[in-house]
């Protein structure tokens, strides 16, 4: 037996998306991101994708310092979000789709620490045949190279199925069933994208929608002294109260905590600033705590409310 033949015992080869190098800074985030966004919509779980770093080893052989070092380079991009569940010693990861799309319609010179792949000499060939490309492949503005996403080069299951390659890409399902059959699932949905599993309940939407008021009224201000400032874009509803449902049914928030934690960061000189949406807000959740210490931790800590969006409630916060 040749030594090559010894190739077949490796596993499948694991394929990543090359266009993506330069935005994220290395071949082996690729690679990370790769994984996690190919398993991302075949997991039921709302966290993320739930892989031990074994799991990942034995699936592109990444050691575990280098996948925290892909894992630091995504994190930082804003790309990857990790949910440590310390008591059931598991990380789960999610792939933002949104900050993805900014990244990837962003000029790569003007990407933060933009750079080739670790000083592989080869990229410079591989940037060469991808500007080579048909025009329309192009992204309509900056004139930068729309990565390559060939469904080919879709990262493989690592399980014991018997795949053909030869196979063709199996259709996708009709988007109004996806939806239909989201909705049975959910059927407190009132905003929802099937697609990335994002959804949230009306009270969830009701929150949202107050928080980017007061976001929009804080440009608004900006642009009284600044005419080069404007409004900010409609938010991505089922993003913004998928985020907010998320704070509630895992991190143990209502509504009401919500929306007053909110309003003291929008108050603060500094967190106004970086707090604009359901998802920083959730991030920086304990560090705003800690600023604003006396934030009630609990239902029974509020006074006694008809209900979270009563007049009543709103008094003392609008």
């Amino acid at each position: 037996m040749r030594p090559s033949d010894l190739l077949l015992d490796f596993g499948r080869p694991v394929a990543y998306y090359p266009g993506l190098v330069k935005r994220f800074g290395s071949v082996n985030a690729v690679i990370f991101f790769s994984q996690i966004f190919y398993w991302q919509d075949k997991t039921d779980s709302e966290l993320g994708v739930y892989k031990s770093s074994e799991d990942i080893t034995a699936e592109t052989g990444l050691s575990y310092r280098e996948q925290l070092t892909a894992r630091k380079h995504l994190v930082k991009r804003g790309v990857l979000i990790e949910t440590d569940r310390r008591l059931e010693h598991k990380i789960y990861y999610r792939i933002d789709c949104d900050q993805l799309d900014q990244i990837m319609t962003q000029p790569i010179d003007n990407l933060p620490n933009a750079q080739s792949a670790i000083g592989e000499s080869h990229y410079g060939d591989l940037a060469k045949q991808q500007n080579e490309q048909p025009p329309q492949d192009k992204f309509d503005g900056g004139g930068e190279t729309n990565p390559q996403f060939d469904p080919s080069e879709i990262t493989t299951e690592n399980t014991t199925e018997n795949i053909n390659p030869s196979c063709p890409v199996v259709s996708q399902p009709d988007e109004n069933t996806n939806d239909n059959s989201f909705v049975a699932r959910h059927p407190d949905a009132v905003v929802f994208s099937a697609k990335k599993r994002q959804w949230g309940t009306s009270d969830d939407l009701l929150c949202a929608q107050w928080i980017s008021k007061r976001v929009t009224e804080l440009y608004e201000n900006a642009s009284a002294s600044d005419d080069d400032i404007n409004p900010p874009k409609e938010p991505n509803w089922a993003l913004w109260a998928n985020d907010v449902r998320l704070m509630r049914t895992i991190d143990g928030r209502t509504h009401r905590q919500i929306c007053r934690l909110f309003d003291r960061a929008n108050k603060d000189p500094f967190w106004c600033k970086n707090i604009l949406s359901p998802s920083t807000l959730r991030k920086q959740w304990d560090k705003l705590v800690l600023k604003f210490a006396e934030i009630p931790q609990g239902e029974d800590c509020l006074p006694a409310q008809a209900h979270w969006n009563s007049p009543e409630a709103w008094e003392n916060t609008l």
